[in-house]
């Protein structure tokens, strides 16, 4: 039985493991509410590493983009697929997708601004470019997962978040969607 290891930050934390209890595989989720890439990177070891997955599934950087220090997009893509590679070189014969950055809604929700305020998916699109560069010619595979929850207008659709990047269960289910194409 193949091993698969979801590796993230609580988009990945919180995805509902029963949307995918229909693939013959041990599915792990690794994911760490809260995590920048550089706090994936410090558990690297022992929440993917040591499981010695057959294939990562590895979603990553929303929180560094929410930073008031964010580095800019190059930066933070470099750093995702950086740390893609070093799984890569710790387990060769491990199968690497990388997640392109999911999209935002930045507008206000009721009196709340959006956890994505003052943020834009048009740079959230440019850093799901980078990181798409950066992984051809590598084994990792880029997956493009912006593209299933984008809505016509450049926003996450409303009814499929909480607070302007958590995601709802209809949300997840096209994630979900995504993660079967690829196992």
């Amino acid at each position: 039985m193949k091993t698969v290891v979801m590796f993230g930050d609580s988009l990945t934390d919180y995805f509902p493991m029963e949307k995918l209890k229909d693939i013959d595989a041990k599915i792990i989720n690794s994911g760490q509410a809260g995590d920048t890439i550089a706090e994936m990177g410090a558990r690297v070891s022992y929440d993917v590493i040591a499981h010695r997955p057959d294939v990562v599934l590895m979603q990553g950087g929303a929180n560094d983009f929410l930073m008031s220090l964010y580095p800019g997009y190059k930066a933070l893509a470099g750093r995702l697929v950086n740390l893609g590679r070093r799984i890569q070189k710790s387990l060769p014969k491990t199968k690497i997708y990388v997640e392109s950055l999911y999209p935002a809604y930045t507008k206000p929700i009721g009196l709340m601004p959006s956890w994505a305020d003052g943020k834009s998916n048009q740079e959230i699109e440019r850093m799901n470019e980078e990181i798409q560069r950066l992984c051809d010619g590598t084994e990792m595979t880029y997956v493009n997962i912006y593209r299933h929850l984008i809505g016509t207008d450049g926003q996450l659709p409303r009814d499929y978040t909480i607070d302007g990047i958590h995601l709802r269960e209809c949300a997840y289910e096209i994630v979900s969607r995504c993660i079967h194409e690829i196992l």
